[in-house]
């Protein structure tokens, strides 16, 4: 076929060309959704690998949010490796299209490098967005579910984006918190939490007898599979915290998951008034007696390492 300056394109056919654009477009959109769906793909078969791995190694204090959150950054990551294919893909083929087009991509390449340096430098707080957020997910810093301190603001992650955490206050209001504006944190329900359960009562008991009963329950409370898996050690009775002419306090230890005792401490206080009664211990103090003063017994100096429970991160 021959060549006419109006019908050629780059000394070629225009046939030619629009064959070979036509190519790479179809060729381009083929590729994206190969890598996408062999990116979900992959997600898919993680996610099903560690929901596996949790029903069948059940660990003592282990929850269902440890899945959730690894679950939930495994899918994040994978929708932003398909949005950075994707790009990348696009560019490629724009710069094939252009060169079969008879376009010099040189001067182009050489002004986007010029545009790009010029819009990064307006565009400074998105790209720090966007790379904080990336390395949020990547260190699982926090995950959805997780109650966080973010300077004043506390309350519970709703969701994790790449830019942007929405976090819902104890209020209810939702919060959007800049990825990169995020340099320091505190996560209550990474780690461990530690209680301290105290339970008056009356001077007049035999503070031996009381030890026995504590022990006793707390016993109970190990043995009992509804309550086992959310306490990380056995309750510990640490005896005869504080006393006055009216009344006794017995302290009793738990370490549960992070931020899960308080229905621990709820139940075992509810069966330490059960077992007082049946023993005709006077425990009227747990149901409350006003105008009671306690003077407490002085704190250990050197308390266990870790005993805040939870855990802060900077950067």
């Amino acid at each position: 076929m021959n060549c006419t300056d109006t019908w050629c394109i780059n000394g070629r056919p225009w046939e030619n060309v629009a064959l070979y654009v036509a190519i790479i477009l179809v060729g381009a959109i083929i590729t994206g959704f190969i890598a996408g769906r062999l990116i979900d793909r992959t997600v898919k078969t993680s996610v099903r690998r560690v929901q596996q791995r949790a029903e069948g190694h059940t660990m003592r204090g282990a929850t269902a949010s440890d899945t959730s959150r690894t679950t939930h950054r495994m899918r994040t990551l994978g929708h932003a490796l398909k949005l950075l294919v994707n790009w990348a893909i696009v560019i490629i083929a724009v710069v094939m299209a252009l060169h079969e087009l008879g376009v010099s991509t040189a001067p182009l390449l050489a002004s986007a490098g010029i545009g790009g340096i010029a819009i990064g430098l307006g565009a400074q707080s998105l790209i720090k967005d966007l790379l904080g957020g990336v390395f949020l997910i990547l260190e699982d810093q926090f995950g959805v579910g997780d109650f966080v301190i973010v300077g004043d603001l506390k309350g519970t992650v709703q969701n994790i984006g790449t830019r942007v955490t929405r976090i819902q206050d104890t209020s209810g209001a939702i919060w959007y918190v800049r990825n990169g504006e995020i340099s320091t944190l505190g996560n209550q329900s990474q780690g461990w939490s530690t209680t301290y359960v105290k339970l008056p009562v009356a001077a007049t008991e035999d503070p031996f007898q009381v030890i026995r009963v504590l022990e006793s329950v707390a016993d109970e409370l190990e043995r009992d599979p509804a309550w086992h898996d959310q306490m990380l050690e056995p309750p510990d009775v640490q005896g005869l915290s504080a006393f006055d002419s009216n009344e006794m306090v017995f302290q009793v230890r738990l370490k549960c998951p992070a931020n899960k005792q308080g229905g621990v401490e709820r139940e075992l206080r509810a069966r330490a008034l059960l077992a007082f009664q049946r023993c005709g211990i006077n425990a009227s103090s747990l149901i409350g007696v006003p105008g009671v003063e306690t003077a407490e017994l002085p704190e250990p100096e050197n308390p266990p390492d870790g005993e805040s429970g939870w855990v802060s991160s900077s950067g």
